[in-house]
């Protein structure tokens, strides 16, 4: 049976009642004396009350405050995954031979944000290398930045300028408490099976810096598990496909020749024409449809296929939209056209005209 709490009218108005039951004669009116110690008595007993709701909803995960579902999870050993820093790969220029050690920093002209080198780099014979760096600050915030770096003590022979080749990947931040949730639910509704679908799911899930996972057993043979990892905001970094992998090799009590990799992304732009209600603009439009349609295509999983009608549908419902035609894409997208691809559909970007 659901906990349910008195209101303090009730409560005050049931204390008064028993006054009256006690002593017919008693004074019970709002300016008396019995209901100004009532009032107080009430109040004390209705948050004694709201003490015991709050107890309740901690009795359950899905209930829970945000500090007692860390703890239930812990308990259960699902720990809240901590943030992961980006990565990204720094293009190198100087002399032949020269070597830029493990540890280098960088800073990033734009932002400021500084990265490490995470193992060291040699120029070629071309006076050019690459070396992966990661970020010192943690979060999803550095993900995607591309642009110019400084070198804070290059050495003698190689450029203090260097610059991204691409753009930072694989920076999450705290785990939220909904995707906490979402894992200590699974394993208590799906224990673990030391080997099941589900398990290889879960495992991945557990390392930091992975958002979710796809399973593909037997796609190599019998004895194979693909694990098609993803993070928040896109793919996650090398550094956390090795991680991923050597976990779930590690807590795997079964053979299995266990592949991790992230999905081929595929960015699907968009465009349309739109009639327009009275007192709306085309750029308030445009805005509202990019938002949209990030979230419409930001929520697709690896595999997943893109309707070209859910597109229709969300420009529809649109403030301002009173008519819509797609023209881009022409039909359904599929997430990939090689059948050996794992594909990923991405937004990109939607661009609006208007119906003559």
């Amino acid at each position: 049976m659901a906990f349910s709490t008195p209101a303090l009218e009730n409560i005050l108005a049931g204390i008064l009642r028993d006054i009256k039951a006690l002593n017919d004669e008693a004074d019970i009116g709002s300016d008396s004396d019995h209901y100004i110690r009532s009032a107080a008595v009430a109040a004390a007993i209705e948050g004694l009350y709201q003490k015991l709701a709050w107890l309740y909803r901690q009795i359950f995960p899905d209930t829970a405050d945000e500090e007692e579902l860390v703890h239930a999870a812990a308990i259960r050993g699902v720990p809240r995954k901590d943030p992961v820093a980006a990565t990204g790969i720094v293009g190198l220029k100087g002399v032949v031979d020269v070597e830029l050690l493990q540890g280098s920093t960088l800073t990033h002209v734009t932002t400021g944000e500084k990265f490490d080198a995470l193992v060291s780099a040699t120029l070629g014979t071309d006076g050019t290398a690459t070396v992966q760096a990661r970020a010192q600050t943690l979060g999803a915030s550095l993900n995607g930045l591309t642009g110019d770096l400084i070198l804070t003590s290059p050495p003698l022979g190689m450029d203090a300028n260097a610059s991204f080749v691409g753009e930072t990947t694989g920076g999450e931040d705290l785990e939220k408490p909904e995707s906490l949730l979402a894992r200590l639910l699974d394993i208590i509704q799906s224990p673990p099976a030391g080997g099941a679908i589900y398990d290889f799911k879960r495992w991945a899930k557990e390392v930091d810096g992975v958002a979710d996972a796809l399973v593909l057993p037997g796609r190599r043979g019998g004895g194979s598990i693909d694990l098609v990892i993803t993070a928040s905001t896109g793919n996650p970094s090398a550094e956390v496909i090795v991680r991923c992998k050597d976990h779930v090799v590690s807590v795997c009590s079964v053979f299995a020749d266990v592949w991790v990799y992230p999905p081929t992304i595929r960015t699907v732009d968009s465009a349309a024409l739109i009639e327009l209600a009275d007192g709306y603009t085309l750029s308030d439009v445009q805005a509202a449809a990019q938002v949209g349609y990030n979230a419409l295509l930001g929520a697709m999983k690896p595999r997943e296929t893109l309707k070209r009608s859910h597109i229709e549908t969300m420009i529809n419902n649109l403030a301002g939209v009173v008519d819509r035609s797609v023209t881009t894409p022409v039909g359904n997208v599929k997430a990939s056209d090689d059948p050996l691809l794992i594909g990923w559909i991405r937004p990109g970007t939607i661009t609006l005209g208007l119906l003559v």
